[in-house]
Formats: C-alpha cells, structure tokens, sequence
C-alpha cells in the first residue's frame, strides 16, 4: 500500500477533523488520501480501526440559524500499527517510505509532544524521529508536517525534540539536512468533538445497516489555522473542498490566544466546579442558573480583557458559549478533565498571569475554578464524585498534595509575587 499521510494519534478529534477534511478534500477534488495510522502510546485502538476500515462522523449545529445534521462516512484509513507491540515499529518505517507520502499528521494531547532520554523510540517525537531517518537515508523526498496538539507553535516545538532526539543517537549530518527541508507547520484547531455518540449509536447503526463501534460526533463549525507558506496547499488543497482553514505568515498567534483562552480555557476552568457538583455534561452546567452568570464574569470580565479587550473577542466569546450550548452536544467532562494537570498550564495561566498583570489581583472566578481543582485532585488517584468514581489518568503528574506542590504543578515556573499570593489564596481556602 502506498500512503500519503502518515498519521500519530486515532483519538475521535483527529477522525472528526483532519480524516473528515481529507474525506472532503476527496468528494470535492477527486483527491483521495490513504492514511496510515499509528499508535502513539501502547494502549489504543489502532488495529480495531484498520479492521473496519471505515466510521462515520456525525456533525450537529446551528448555520445561518438553522439547525443541521449529517452522517458522513470516512474512508481514508488503509494501514496502521502499534509501533509498542511485535513488528509494529517495523510496519511503521516500512510506510514511512511510501512514495506518495506527503503529509505528517499527529494529535496526542498538549502532553504529546515531549523529550525524554531513551535510548530507542518510545514517544510521537521520538517515533518521528526514526521515520525521518528512515526517509532521509532513502533519499525520499522531505514532508509537510502538521501536529495538531493544543500547544504553543506545536510545529517548531516538535521539530526541536527531533532535533534533540537525533543528537542524542547521534544522527548524521545528512539528517538534519533533511530535517531542515521538511516543513514543519505551526497550526491552531478548532472543532468541539464529544465523540461516541452513546444515546444515538443505536439507530444510527440501524441507519448504516452495520455496527460502527467508531462513530464520532461533532459540531458543525471548524476552523484550522496553519502558519506557513501557501505551498501547503499544494500538497492539500483544503481550499478546493469549501473548508474553513487560513494560512497565515503570522498571525496564528490571535487565533490560538483567542482559542485556547477562551474555548478551551472556560472548558478546563469548569471541569472540577462542575464534576464536584455532579454535572457531567457541558451544556447541562451552561445552562445552570447556578454558575451562567459566573461563566459570562469570567470570559467577558476576566478572559478577554487579559487577552484582548476589544468587540471581537467578546463576540467570540459569546459565540462559545453559545456553541457550548448546541443541544446535540454530549460533551462529557470526563472527558474534557484528561490531563488535567497540563492543560491547566496552557489553558488557564495566560489569562491568570494576564489578568493579574493588568490589574495586580488574582481573577475572581478563575480563582474560585483553581480551588476546585485542588479539591479534584486532593485524593489518591481515583475521585469519588457525585455522579461516581473518576481515575484521574495524570495523578501521577502531581508533585504532592501540598498547596505549594499543586500549584507547581498546574502552574510550573509562576513568577514568585503571583505564586505567593495564588499559594496563600488556595491555603486560605483549603483550611475552610
């Protein structure tokens, strides 16, 4: 099989997103893509996937005020393997040098992306590594590489653990030649997927006419940013296939700010306030005429004005919580809570930093979702809830119980006037 994206992660957003636009990519243009997938940890569900080949994605929402729906079929997945387990690693550089391979593809989570001494792949980074290698030493021509991790300029961040990883087993020159070559694309997206749709699957596999154990929902609105050259739309031509993607020389950085403070920032700040109080869904704790009013406080009176406090931004903040509202939306926040404990730094301490900058006080209600957190994670690594127990997956990460330990943890680094004052807030409170 000849691939032409080679494709770390099969989480339901990189289905519902990326595999979605290379489906649309194809109705539109003709353009088929094959990708292969890899497994970017030992536990997955790669080789489930290959094995039906195809799944559907079910998109929900409101355009131009009227509500829609649609039940697409993805067939873009032609390969797979779990490089952890038997020949996978072997599967995996055996793709990497198919002739038609063009594209890079990843999304493992804001924790993904990391270097870590060893002395052989065992990481997205890492995995990535051995797979340039293998092309470079091949002559294969260079790729376009697109993560999609929820991290600050995600592409540079990765080419630069690759780098680190091929001094480490001291690659030679001839790699960091192509290395360099490759285009290593920064990207910001944006697409709320709750994933399996558990109270419709059954009708909609009746529908289908077969089981579709890998359906995965989302909303209709989407939006990719990439920040490069235009060149990535020769290799993809999302333009072509009426899709919502900018390509920007350098304002990436707006959107990602707006997007991760906002969105993803509201998204992260409620989780402990809402499963403390026996909420599980998004919407239900939206719509709760308990903390409503606390969620508009804090994005029009402590995100934005951080961020940027003109009209735009409080437009898109008014339009996230309105998609936060889209009635077909089962966003669970068990879901939305793994790791926990790295999303807090790049979700929530810009506006924590920002807002006590510009106005010398820690954000009122912010603070109050802060507090929840500790009480979260003040446990021994499963938390009883009101609506049952939850494993908190990145307890691990914690580096103690203590105030001063947590706050390290969410938020490594905070400059000692915040840390003292955040530190002695949270005391305060953990002795009521």
């Amino acid at each position: 099989m000849d691939y032409t994206v080679l494709q770390f992660g099969e989480g339901n957003f990189i289905r519902a997103f990326f595999d979605w636009m290379l489906e649309r990519i194809a109705a539109k243009t003709g353009e088929k893509h094959a990708v292969f997938l890899v497994q970017p940890i030992a536990q997955g569900h790669v080789d489930e996937l290959v094995r039906a080949g195809t799944y559907s994605v079910l998109l929900r929402g409101f355009r131009n005020g009227n509500y829609e729906e649609s039940l697409e079929s993805i067939d873009v997945i032609r390969g797979g393997c779990n490089p952890f387990e038997g020949d996978g690693m072997s599967s995996m550089l055996a793709a990497a040098l198919s002739p038609s391979l063009k594209v890079v593809t990843s999304n493992t989570t804001e924790a993904g992306i990391f270097f870590e001494e060893h002395p052989k792949p065992h990481n997205y980074p890492s995995l990535l590594t051995a797979v340039l290698r293998e092309r470079s030493a091949a002559a294969l021509p260079p790729l376009s590489i697109m993560p999609l991790e929820l991290i600050e300029n995600n592409g540079q961040a990765l080419k630069a653990c690759i780098e680190r990883y091929a001094r480490l087993w001291k690659y030679d020159d001839a790699f960091f030649d192509y290395l360099d070559a490759c285009r290593f694309y920064d990207t910001l997206v944006d697409r709320i997927v709750p994933g399996f749709p558990a109270k419709e699957a059954p009708e909609l596999c009746r529908k289908l006419g077969k089981e579709d154990p890998f359906i995965t929902s989302g909303e209709l609105f989407h939006l990719f940013v990439i920040q490069g050259g235009r060149e990535i739309l020769d290799v993809l031509p999302f333009h072509k296939a009426d899709l919502n993607v900018i390509v920007t020389g350098d304002k990436l950085g707006f959107y990602r700010d707006r997007k991760v403070r906002i969105l993803n920032g509201v998204h992260t700040a409620s989780v402990p306030v809402a499963l403390l109080n026996g909420i599980e869904y998004v919407r239900d704790f939206v719509e709760d005429p308990r903390f409503a009013p606390r969620l508009q406080s804090l994005v029009h009176d402590e995100i934005v004005p951080a961020f940027s406090d003109d009209a735009e931004a409080h437009r898109y903040g008014d339009d996230v919580l309105e998609r936060f509202r889209n009635p077909a939306l089962e966003h669970a926040f068990r879901s939305i809570a793994l790791n926990s404990v790295a999303k807090c730094n790049t979700r929530l301490r810009p506006t924590l930093e920002g807002y006590h900058a510009k106005f010398n006080a820690l954000p009122p209600v912010l603070t109050t979702c802060i507090e929840a957190m500790t009480d979260l994670y003040y446990c021994d690594g499963i938390r009883d809830l009101p609506g049952g127990p939850y494993i908190l997956s990145d307890f691990e990460q914690l580096r103690g119980r203590t105030i001063p330990d947590m706050t390290d943890s969410f938020f490594p680094g905070l400059n000692a006037p915040l840390r003292k004052e955040l530190v002695e807030r949270l005391e305060r409170y953990r002795r009521k």
